[in-house]
């Protein structure tokens, strides 16, 4: 007998897989299955426990009093075959593959059999092929199966692309109840107005036949007041669906005449700007921080040229933060804290609604960020650098999950950078910290998740402090030690120089108060 010897607790790492493999195994063996379903002439030998512990709905099935629940054999109808047959395999190895081909029939069968694992990484795979040709089929196909999270992604990336999209078929297949949709959105990113009544047009001139009567009562839904005047008179003299419509025509010219009594749009472009803190000059050891500290977060109106404050942003006591504004929410990602001698960075993230006027924190980023950049992109907000690393983290967060999400990191290593969402990519321009290191232009494909550098015509060699935005789907480019301001156009593949400033931009580092800004509507 064996003695003074401690217990032994073994655990063999492998057993689990084991005996799903062993499963797996006996599936060929039918007097080791419990069950067999049949589907569509097929049948499929399992095991009930490993069906019910992966469906909710086959957990129902076999663990109630139903005439399944005793049955060795269970057809399953209106489901297909090899799709099912798809899941079963997936119970034992845990495995999919997921394409285009096959992406919309099994989502189709996880959800009439109950697979969230597979609804939601099937949901995933969607979100990430999301483009101009497909967004609004796809949009379609989340609110039929549920999707929720994938129809509002679908959504974001029509109303941030609506122009691109709107020369796709799948716009000319729309009901007349979904373009109306479309057209009366508010958020829906569209300039100048003219292009919202050039959608409509092209929609209507599908199909003239059945939809020229709608026409009336959809271009009630364009500003017509904000169409330039010339496009309104070319339409009133050349377009036949405006001339033989008594009512068009009145509607066209009513109102190009009241333009100037039109109200301003529900929705109006502002800029938000958010100020943290800087590192004072001299700081006493020990000293107490100012308990008041003057108002942090307000928006400029660039129609009526004003400022209006907006609620504090609570965690004012940092700086390098970063501001991005994604479905008229404002974003606040990482930042630093502490003193000259000791700072820190954070993965805090907060997010400001419009509609509720009020800050609340979000989940935090993967990676502490400071000095980084952010944009929106997709429906998605997009952290990039401001790590310790020498290389270009990135990371994405879904406000629908409330969940970042790891990005391939960019291929070159950029310090003094930005970034915008541009045409359903991710645009990333910067430089290293060498004194004479020329800029570089960086690309994003989401759908690919691939980075690649992007050799352009004119891209200016040096800029200090780079700063882009885009705007009808083209990048702009500022620095503060030039006045010029750089556009590219991502189809052309061309940088231009546009109109020069008034002066350069100041940066914001030894200011009273770090800056951060981005366009929202109010």
């Amino acid at each position: 007998m064996v003695r003074n010897v401690d217990d032994l607790d073994f655990h063999l790492p492998s057993h689990a897989q084991d005996m799903l493999d062993g499963l797996q195994r006996l599936r060929s063996q039918p007097k080791l299955a419990d069950v067999t379903l049949l589907v569509g002439g097929r049948e499929l030998p399992c095991h009930r426990g490993l069906l019910a512990l992966s469906s909710p709905y086959f957990h129902a099935m076999f663990a109630g009093n139903f005439a399944e629940s005793f049955s060795a054999r269970v057809e399953l109808r209106d489901v297909e075959p090899a799709m099912v047959g798809q899941l079963v395999d997936f119970v034992y190895t845990g495995r999919l593959t997921i394409t285009q081909a096959n992406v919309e029939a099994l989502t189709r069968t996880a959800a009439r059999l109950h697979f969230p694992a597979v609804q939601k990484v099937c949901g995933r795979y969607l979100q990430q092929q999301l483009d101009a040709t497909n967004c609004l089929g796809i949009c379609e196909f989340g609110e039929q199966q549920g999707l929720l999270g994938v129809a509002a992604k679908a959504w974001a990336f029509l109303r941030e692309n609506f122009e691109a999209v709107a020369h796709e078929d799948e716009f000319l297949q729309l009901s007349q109840e979904r373009l109306a949709t479309c057209l009366a959105s508010d958020l829906l990113q569209v300039r100048p107005e003219q292009s919202r009544l050039e959608a409509l047009l092209r929609w209507v001139r599908h199909d003239p036949q059945a939809r020229a009567a709608r026409l009336p009562e959809l271009l009630s839904l364009v500003q017509l007041g904000a169409v330039p005047r010339p496009c309104v008179q070319q339409l009133l003299a050349t377009e036949p669906l405006i001339q033989e419509s008594e009512a068009c025509r009145q509607a066209l010219s009513q109102g190009h005449e009241g333009a100037l009594l039109v109200l301003p749009q529900k929705l109006e472009e502002v800029l938000v700007v958010v100020g943290g803190r800087a590192l004072e000059e001299e700081e006493e050891e020990g000293a107490e921080e100012l308990s008041l500290h003057p108002g942090n977060f307000a928006f400029y109106n660039t129609r009526s040229k004003r400022w209006m404050a907006l609620p504090d942003f609570p965690d004012h006591h940092k700086w390098g933060f970063s501001l991005a504004a994604l479905n008229n929410d404002v974003y606040v990602t990482g930042g630093s804290r502490g003193t000259k001698t000791d700072t820190w960075s954070t993965t805090q993230a907060w997010c400001f609604p419009l509609k509720e006027a009020a800050w609340r924190p979000v989940a935090p980023m993967l990676k502490a960020r400071t000095n980084h950049a952010s944009a929106a992109l997709n429906g998605e907000i997009y952290a990039v650098g401001g790590t310790t690393l020498d290389v270009v983290e990135v990371e994405s967060y879904d406000p629908y999950t409330d969940a970042w999400t790891p990005v391939r990191p960019a291929l070159k290593y950029v310090s003094n950078f930005s970034a915008a969402g541009c045409r359903g990519r991710l645009y990333l321009v910067g430089s290293s910290a060498c004194k004479y290191n020329a800029l570089a232009l960086q690309c994003y494909n989401p759908v690919t998740d691939v980075w690649s550098v992007i050799a352009s015509p004119f891209l200016p060699k040096y800029l200090s402090s780079p700063r882009c935005a885009a705007l009808q789907g083209a990048l702009y480019l500022v620095g503060d030690n030039t006045k010029k301001v750089y556009v590219y156009d991502p189809g052309a593949n061309l940088w231009q120089k546009a109109v020069h400033r008034c002066s350069p931009c100041t940066a914001c580092t030894r200011t009273e108060r770090w800056c951060h800004w981005a366009t929202c509507c109010t």
